[in-house]
């Protein structure tokens, strides 16, 4: 046994360090240093020598997939249940993301110029530098130079949210801890009774739908809701998955919890729709799908507090068809059979709607088939066609109603340096911040201009603002339908998906994996 160069090896530490610096992958540092004290050692009988090499193979793989964001190889055995649901065409177009043909091109050059200069250059030598180099990026401090992110205060009888300057000299730990403890103190006051203006909360939530994928496909979020009284165009859904998406919109009446108390009773207070039944408000749930995938129904009926009735699509054809072959039915349709079923009823209703038309893998009914990518434009134009046509229907029945547009989180149509279109594994800011729309529909109400509100907001915000609507008795319309903007309460934008944390520490967005180390998300 002796010690010897790396090799070809000593291409593969080259480029994980340029892609480290770039901010393209993470990098283990004693791991790799291990790996790198293992290629050095090299033996003087041949089958050692092999099997050496067979060995750092798959060492050699392990460690790139560790090192790479994409999901850990223990989280996809977790949701292999899900995985299997996938048609192989979802499989195909996803694999298609991953080749980066700039990146292969790169590689390709790389490996001619080390073969070139493999003889006048010590490429072990520069590995070495390499690591050094890696550890000295490593033990740099987290940027200082920022200022706390500020949260209005509420005039009702809870604590103010505040994040005060001795914020600035916490660990992002101690941030996070002091966020939800900030949090746990925030619960909806609703009247014990109504007597004003009855009125209708029609709450739609769409499954990816985010600023930035808007602005992928050159659609302004202030035209999109131009008809509509707010907007909320850094909404913050703190997650990107469709279940606790919407039990956080569902519990929106307290603050927001961490992704484990999403899993966990909530009080009823929190409850959203519990507390518009309080008030004498008749709760249905629809959606243009059969809520099988991940359990979605089973979860915002255990942890929402909401009653699922059965969903019967038999007299509807499907609009589009899943990822997982499953049909999709025409948003149009299921929300003017609602529509109908209740315009004349004399109890105001309380509608929890949610739709995954905009669904990555999605296949449109009666075409040819699609990259999903670019099928999205023609699917958001054909949803916010079917949402003003039942717009339309809410305008014409003559009822109150307040209608609410929140999406669960976005689509990640572009990708960013960590994770490549369509992967929401990491809540990063381009996935969590959605536009989040609210119009008042009425014969009183006198619309104005869009009031755009660019500061974060949450879904406690929104409980207060269906709170407001009450207190201001908003549809005897004696006040400005912006009126229900006083207060509201905004907040930090945090968000949590299982073991991954994304949170603004000193105005930089910055990622927790697995309970490890803090590190700054670099976006695009």
């Amino acid at each position: 046994m002796r010690l010897s160069g790396l090799g070809i090896w000593n291409l593969y530490f080259l480029i994980k360090f340029v892609l480290f610096s770039q901010g393209a992958i993470s990098f283990d540092l004693f791991a790799n240093l291990a790996f790198f004290c293992f290629l050095v050692i090299s033996f003087d009988k041949v089958w050692l020598t092999r099997l050496k090499q067979a060995i750092s193979v798959v060492i050699g793989i392990v460690l790139m997939y560790q090192d790479s964001w994409l999901p850990p190889i223990s989280r996809l055995t977790k949701q292999a249940d899900n995985l299997q649901d996938f048609s192989i065409s979802y499989f195909f177009e996803i694999a298609f993301r991953l080749i980066n043909l700039d990146f292969v091109f790169a590689l390709f050059v790389a490996i001619v110029f080390y073969f070139l200069t493999v003889k006048w250059l010590r490429y072990t030598s520069l590995s070495v530098v390499g690591f050094i180099y890696v550890y000295w990026l490593g033990s740099t401090p987290l940027n200082d130079s920022s200022s706390p992110v500020l949260m209005a205060t509420n005039e009702k009888a809870q604590t103010p949210v505040t994040v005060t300057q001795s914020a600035q000299q916490k660990t992002p730990d101690q941030q996070l801890g002091d966020f939800y403890q900030q949090q746990s103190q925030l619960i909806s006051q609703f009247p014990k009774a109504f007597n004003g203006e009855p009125f209708d909360v029609v709450v739609l939530n769409i499954c990816s739908l985010a600023t930035a994928d808007l602005n992928a496909i050159g659609v302004k979020p202030s035209s999109l809701f131009a008809n509509f009284d707010i907007l909320f165009s850094q909404f913050n859904s703190a997650t990107s998955y469709s279940g606790p998406a919407a039990i956080r919109l569902l519990r929106a009446s307290c603050g927001q919890t961490s992704q484990a108390d999403l899993f966990k009773p909530a009080r009823q207070e929190c409850l959203l729709f519990n507390n518009l039944a309080e008030l004498g408000f008749n709760t249905n749930v629809a959606m243009n799908h059969d809520g099988h995938f991940d359990d979605f129904i089973g979860l915002i009926r255990q942890y929402g507090g909401v009653s699922v009735p059965k969903l019967d699509f038999s007299n509807l054809k499907p609009a589009q068809y899943g990822f997982d072959g499953e049909p999709i039915y025409s948003d149009a349709d299921i929300l003017s059979n609602w529509s109908k079923k209740h315009q004349n009823s004399q109890q105001p209703q309380a509608l929890y709607y949610n739709t995954i038309s905009l669904h990555d893998g999605n296949q449109v009914a009666g075409r040819e088939r699609m990259n999903s990518l670019a099928s999205y434009p023609l699917r958001q134009q054909r949803l916010f066609d079917d949402i003003d046509t039942f717009i339309g229907q809410l305008e014409s029945s003559g009822r109150n109603v307040l209608l609410v547009v929140v999406p669960e989180h976005g689509a990640a149509l572009e990708g960013d340096k960590l994770q490549f279109a369509g992967l929401r594994e990491i809540p990063s800011p381009s996935i969590v911040s959605v536009p989040a729309a609210v119009k008042f529909i009425g014969p009183k109400i006198q619309h104005s201009q869009l009031n755009e509100v660019n500061e974060t907001m949450s879904y406690f915000s929104l409980s207060e603002l269906i709170n407001n609507a009450f207190e201001l008795d908003i549809f005897a319309a004696k006040v400005p339908v912006k009126r229900v903007l006083d207060n509201l309460p905004t907040s930090e934008k945090v968000a949590e998906n299982q073991d991954t944390v994304m949170m603004y520490f000193k105005n930089e967005p910055y990622i927790q994996l697995d309970g490890g180390e803090w590190t700054k998300y670099p976006g695009k």
